[in-house]
């Protein structure tokens, strides 16, 4: 029977409680400590940021979407440097996405692998795009909304956009 998110999100939390997430996903926890631009994420480092974006994804959804949202970010933990005065994690995407299929098969899930790259690869697709209102899109861009995998990288960015904000007391 195929997990889903609400079920992969039990499963995390149980590695976090136990201190199996250390040993199972060291690339998630080597995010601790990573910091990022306030302007965008007052949140905290960029492991707060992910596991407050996990929670965001819908317990009903594929589970495809929590392994992105999960590992979205784990290419920061290589290159977020610090430059003109802010925190800067140029290509962390696609660090991530390289990194991605070694982290599915050993959690043996490897038939998720390729799509899960591709969610982590795309994350930030819509940075580039700079479409103003009224604008149709390019063909390429056209091409590209027209992926099969489309509906759940943008459930991802909206993940994403949802573990942005600042920790309640």
């Amino acid at each position: 029977m195929a997990m889903n998110s609400g079920d992969c999100k039990r499963m995390l939390r149980a590695w976090l409680l136990n201190g199996d997430i250390d040993l199972l996903l060291p690339e998630v926890t080597a995010l601790r400590g990573i910091p990022q631009p306030e302007e965008f994420h007052p949140e905290g480092d960029a492991c707060i940021h992910t596991l407050l974006a996990v929670e965001a994804v819908d317990d009903g959804e594929d589970q495809r979407v929590f392994w992105g949202v999960l590992l979205h970010d784990i290419g920061k933990a290589t290159t977020t440097f610090f430059s003109e005065g802010r925190w800067r994690a140029h290509g962390h995407a696609d660090a991530g996405a390289k990194r991605a299929p070694a982290i599915m098969a050993r959690l043996g899930l490897q038939e998720l692998a390729d799509d899960v790259a591709w969610l982590v690869k795309n994350h930030q697709y819509h940075f580039s795009w700079q479409i103003r209102e009224g604008e149709a899109l390019t063909i390429r861009q056209k091409r590209f909304t027209e992926h099969p995998l489309f509906p759940l990288l943008e459930r991802v960015c909206a993940a994403d956009l949802a573990g942005r904000g600042k920790l309640e007391n």
